[in-house]
This record gives structure tokens, C-alpha cells and sequence, in this order.
């Protein structure tokens, strides 16, 4: 079985064009996925970035809310340092971006010393902080 070029020569052109065509799209399609993917990265990490303020004033609220059950209404302010960690560990958490709760200052108007360890802990366990993350001060 032999080929004729000299005879073949216009589907040897038709043949060769196609598989040019093929081989640009081979090699554009990959790119245009990865940018696509990289744009919705940046979006979503400029969102979470902006929700720092978001999730601090919840936590805030939420936290105030409970030790205000307990002491008294408008004897307490709570200030809550909130972080944002790219690449959490964990079965569930591929792909995914956490707010971490860093730190937490809450401002207590209150007569009993006790209240000062009771609360310290609540927030450790609520927020599963260290003790040395916790700070909490006896209004004046």
C-alpha cells in the first residue's frame, strides 16, 4: 500500500491543517481552565479577607449575648481577633479557606474575682483557645 503526496496533496493540506487546529486547541484549553480558576481564587480570597470584620462582630455579638445572660445586661464588652487560615488541615477542609478565632479581650463589670476565671474559661472552651489568648479586665 503505498501513499501518492504529489497526488494526495490537497488532503495532505486539509489533514494537516486539522491536525494543527487540534493541537492549538490541546494546548490553549488547559490554559484557559488554570486562569479562570486562578480569578476565582483571587475573588475568593479578596471576600474573606473583606470578612474579617464579619466574622469578629458575630463572634463578638454571639459571645457578649451569653456572658451578658449570665452577669448582667450592658456589663460586658468583647473584642474578638479574627484570622483567616489558606490551608486548613482535615479530612473535610480541601480547597476550603477557615476563620480562626486568635484572640479574644473581654471587659467585665463585675464585683466577683471569680467571674474573671469562670469567664477566661468559657471563652477557652467556646473558641478552643489557649489561656494566654484570653484577656480579661474588671471594669472600673
Amino acid at each position: 500500500m503505498e501513499f501518492n503526496f504529489k497526488k494526495n496533496e490537497k488532503l495532505t493540506k486539509i489533514i494537516t491543517i486539522i491536525l494543527a487546529g487540534i493541537l492549538i486547541l490541546i494546548v490553549i484549553m488547559p490554559v484557559k481552565d488554570s486562569v479562570s480558576n486562578m480569578e476565582k481564587s483571587r475573588s475568593k480570597d479578596e471576600t474573606t479577607e473583606a470578612d474579617y470584620t464579619y466574622y469578629a462582630e458575630y463572634y463578638e455579638s454571639k459571645l457578649k449575648n451569653i456572658l451578658e445572660k449570665s452577669y448582667g445586661e450592658g456589663t460586658m464588652q468583647v473584642m474578638v481577633r479574627v484570622s483567616v487560615d489558606n490551608n486548613p488541615t482535615g479530612l473535610y477542609s480541601e480547597n476550603k479557606v477557615e476563620t480562626v478565632v486568635e484572640g479574644v479581650i473581654v471587659v467585665a463589670d463585675v464585683d466577683d474575682i471569680n467571674a474573671i476565671s469562670d469567664i477566661t474559661f468559657a471563652v477557652c472552651a467556646l473558641f478552643d483557645l489557649p489561656a494566654h489568648r484570653v484577656a480579661v479586665m474588671i471594669k472600673n
